[in-house]
């Protein structure tokens, strides 16, 4: 249907200028962080006015990194509980100011929210007395629903026998990654979708038995392989559909595929040269502007099934939506970071499950007409609420009647309003951490004197282990056949950071079962190496090789030649 709100997004995305545009920019702002000019249309008026909420002060850009710099995904400390004094596995190092709880403790009955409860004071800054409230109310040591035998496991549900996975759902007997779903046995991967035995796999949908390889769907044993989809038996090979039993994309026999694959995977050194080569198969492929599936009107990367969305990245089924990162079936959404189970009409928020109406928070879990509330789970309409459970109508973690809650969130808003605070989200200095342990610097990265100037806090305690090694990399095994149990007791050192790891019981079992020699590289290494093989969440404007204008995350210096979806479906088909 041709609007005015897809005559916009198509003259955006063919690049028209500004002036062609006419009234339809309503509005131009100065980001407060930044200093960059943005735009709002009338289509993000309307929808701020429908949500009452002013119009953000800062570009997409910045709301986004503010929002993840109050997520802490894999920086894990060992702490005791403050209700039991058990020791655990947390996200929160000990010298935190407020409480921390096991999880068990956390999601139970033997503590209430509104046991911390105060009274609103005009006189002082909200966020002053969110960050008091903050303070003394429990948290959970990790974010853990419905998982067994994953205690190494954070911003997970429905893990079992997982270790050092994160933003996760549904997985099981799965290691070391990052955004995985509904998947078994994967390890060393991230942005992967249903799929099962597989290793070293980076934005890989309904797969089995694949290792090293990104960009595949609906595809099976593939080895160093790059944008595939319904192929079976392929090793360095990109850009195919329908094929099997392919060595760089030329057709070879059963005796010739095991062969080669028994030589890739052969050692450590095999492997190297192997990935060397794959990387300059990479950068010779054909690459569409935008890496999205099923998608009709979307602007973005890595998107599946996405209509009618605007500047959205990692996302899946979303509908009239904008601005928006890992996110599953949201509708009418805007503002919003690792939101998941059909967020709905809501703005704001990080960390979310199923929210509805709901802004300017964060991890609300099943949560409704909800604002300013941290840690907050099947509960409606609160405001300004942290680690309440099965409550409505809190304010500050007090509960009032509906007339009564009404009246004071009004007054409060007001208060705000003329504070310059309210519409924004959580500011940096109510996140419990610090920047480099957030999420945040992964995507937009700063020394500490920068983050400090910026408002953001710094830990300085992180973790990690040096100089205890046990067995040097010369003398670590090069093939897998090599290995023995003893390699269970010893310390490894990563080649590229000097950082200590050890190699775990599930994890050897994996490496031999699927011939697999030992990484030399820790898991945080591991991660950054499979995060550079992605685009950045930016977008620029270039003109493909057919001459159509796109927005896209490749940048102008990278040396893919870029297509748009018409000729890339008449190049790879």
């Amino acid at each position: 249907m041709l609007t005015i709100v897809n005559i916009l997004r198509f003259m955006r995305v063919s690049g028209f200028s500004a002036e062609c545009y006419g009234s339809i920019i309503i509005m131009e702002k100065t980001c407060k962080q930044c200093n960059t000019n943005f735009e709002l249309l009338q289509e993000d008026l309307d929808f701020y006015e429908k949500m009452k909420s002013p119009a953000p002060n800062f570009c997409w850009e910045c709301r986004m990194q503010r929002r993840l710099a109050h997520r802490n995904e894999r920086s894990l400390y060992k702490r005791t509980c403050s209700h039991s004094g058990k020791s655990l596995v947390s996200i929160y190092p000990e010298s935190t100011p407020f409480p921390v709880y096991e999880s068990s403790v956390w999601w139970g009955d033997t503590w209430d929210g509104k046991e911390f409860g105060q009274d609103y004071d005009p006189s002082r800054p909200f966020f002053d007395q969110w960050i008091e409230l903050r303070n003394k109310t429990p948290r959970a040591a990790i974010l853990s629903i419905n998982s067994v035998g994953s205690e190494y496991t954070n911003n997970t549900e429905d893990a079992k026998n997982c270790y050092l996975i994160f933003a996760a759902l549904n997985n099981e007997d799965c290691m070391y990654g990052r955004l995985l779903y509904r998947s078994k046995q994967i390890v060393d991967s991230a942005f992967v979708f249903d799929s099962e035995k597989g290793y070293e796999l980076v934005d890989c949908r309904n797969c089995y038995n694949c290792l090293f390889t990104e960009r595949a769907q609906a595809s099976s044993d593939l080895l160093f392989c790059f944008d595939m989809r319904d192929c079976q038996n392929c090793i360095l090979s990109t850009n195919l559909r329908h094929e099997q039993y392919m060595i760089l994309n030329e057709k070879c026999t059963k005796e010739e595929f095991d062969a080669k694959k028994a030589e890739l995977l052969a050692s450590h050194t095999s492997l190297q040269e192997a990935t060397k080569q794959f990387n300059e198969l990479k950068q010779k492929a054909f690459v569409k502007y935008s890496f999205q599936t099923k998608c009709n009107n979307a602007v973005g990367d890595y998107l599946h099934n996405c209509h009618d969305s605007w500047i959205v990245f990692d996302s899946e089924d979303s509908k009239n939506s904008k601005f928006l990162a890992d996110s599953e079936g949201p509708i009418d959404c805007y503002d919003m970071n690792n939101a998941y189970y059909k967020p709905e009409l809501s703005l704001d928020l990080m960390g979310v499950l199923k929210p509805y109406n709901s802004k300017h928070s964060a991890y609300v879990l099943h949560t409704s007409n909800s604002e300013y509330c941290d840690s907050v789970h099947n509960s409606e309409s609160c405001f300004g609420c942290i680690g309440l459970k099965k409550d409505s109508y809190c304010i500050l973690n007090k509960q009032y009647s509906k007339e009564e809650y009404e009246t004071l969130k009004a007054q409060i808003i007001s208060d705000m309003i003329e504070q310059g605070v309210y519409g924004n989200f959580l500011p940096p200095e109510a996140s419990p951490f610090g920047y480099n342990e957030t999420l945040a610097s992964e995507y937009w990265p700063m020394e500490k004197d920068e983050a400090i100037a910026k408002g953001y806090k710094w830990q300085d305690a992180t973790t990690g282990q040096f100089g205890k090694e046990t067995i040097s990399l010369e003398n670590t095994p090069e093939t897998i056949d090599e290995v023995t149990d003893d390699i269970l007791k010893e310390v490894l050192v990563d080649e590229v950071t000097g950082q200590n790891f050890r190699i775990t019981a599930g994890e050897l079992s994996f490496y031999r079962q699927m011939g697999i020699p030992l990484p030399r590289r820790s898991f945080e290494t591991r991660h950054q190496d499979r995060m550079d093989t992605r685009n950045p969440r930016k977008l620029w404007k270039r003109t493909t090789e057919d001459g159509k204008e796109v927005w896209t995350t490749y940048a102008p210096d990278r040396p893919e030649t870029i297509l748009s979806e018409e000729e890339y479906q008449g190049r790879v088909g």
